[in-house]
């Protein structure tokens, strides 16, 4: 990929990213430096550029030529947009507006939103809130330092298996070729979490979930975002949790990192509710960021199982992957 195509489709990214001028204000920051962390001159320039609205997409779109790039620019477009919450009306009229400048086939841009969608239904909670226990406790809000509302129990050891296979799943999703499949990471997190939670007593909802991961410094677009840019746009420095933790990327960085952050949150997520979720947020943070360095050793050792783990993944598999764990 030449530098001009790299530039145009992060500018195309970015603008997704603010296609719906929804986004929160750390929200923003945290793309804004993972951004500029991209192996790209001028980045900061490039963003500003997309928030001042100096970036239209009928002259970006221009400098993609292949149709290899195109495409890829349209996935990371769906996959940026779809990363926090499905597509509202301003976004589906950014991406239908897209996919004509970038004069794609129909067909291939429906299949990207297709796969999108399956992705997204499958990510929902909400089955599983009508299939959980009726007499769970109500969920206090995350970050809190309060009474619990259950005895504090023991970790579970047999848990430990299951954070990590989830862990490892995640980390083999980076090594599937097609931008989109990262969309499965953030759901499989997050359904991750919700099981443990319901472990221990606790019915999550979709909010205080999000808002447990938020804690710990994940927001999910800009997660989507460091995932992509990291798989196809270049070199990024990791920060977790606010900690600097890595490099530029390598080959094996993206799955271990991706390991590392599921295992991190599933491990703290069973400290929080086993413990009665006495921990601060403050204290979520910080836990968050050794478990993380940990893993990151862990997930580098491990890169041979999460390759043959990926060896075996495709995208049709996902979405049944994501509500079986």
């Amino acid at each position: 990929m030449t530098h001009t195509e790299r530039e145009s489709i992060a500018l195309i990214t970015l603008c997704a990213a603010f296609a719906d001028g929804d986004k929160s204000n750390s929200e923003r920051e945290a793309i804004r430096t993972l951004f500029e962390d991209l192996e790209i001159p001028n980045a900061s320039a490039l963003v500003t550029r997309v928030l001042l609205k100096k970036a239209p997409l009928s002259e970006t779109t221009t400098l993609l030529v292949s149709p290899e790039s195109r495409a890829l620019a349209y996935e990371m477009a769906v996959s940026i947009i779809e990363a926090d919450s499905h597509r509202n009306e301003v976004e589906t009229r950014f991406l239908e507006t897209l996919a004509d400048l970038l004069k794609l086939p129909p067909v291939q841009a429906a299949e990207s939103l297709r796969l999108a969608d399956d992705l997204a239904g499958s990510a929902a909670l909400e089955p599983l809130l009508k299939a959980g226990p009726k007499t769970s406790p109500p969920p206090l809000p995350v970050g809190l330092t309060a009474a619990s509302v259950a005895t504090p129990r023991e970790p579970d050891a047999a848990l430990d298996g299951t954070i990590r296979n989830t862990a490892i799943l995640a980390g083999a999703i980076e090594l599937l070729p097609q931008s989109v499949a990262t969309l499965a990471v953030i759901p499989i997190q997050t359904h991750l979490v919700y099981r443990i939670g319901r472990h221990y007593g606790y019915t999550l909802d979709a909010g205080h979930v999000k808002e447990f991961i938020g804690v710990l410094g994940l927001g999910l677009t800009s997660q989507a975002f460091e995932g992509l840019a990291r798989k196809f746009l270049g070199g990024l420095v990791k920060k977790a949790g606010g900690g600097m933790v890595g490099g530029l990327a390598k080959a094996a960085t993206g799955p271990a990192i991706t390991f590392a952050t599921t295992y991190a949150m599933g491990q703290l997520a069973q400290r929080y509710y086993a413990g009665g979720r006495t921990l601060s947020s403050l204290q979520l943070k910080e836990s968050f960021q050794q478990l993380f360095g940990e893993a990151r050793t862990q997930g580098e050792r491990l890169l041979p199982e999460i390759q043959s783990r990926a060896r075996g993944l495709n995208l049709s598999q996902l979405p049944s992957l994501i509500r079986g764990i």
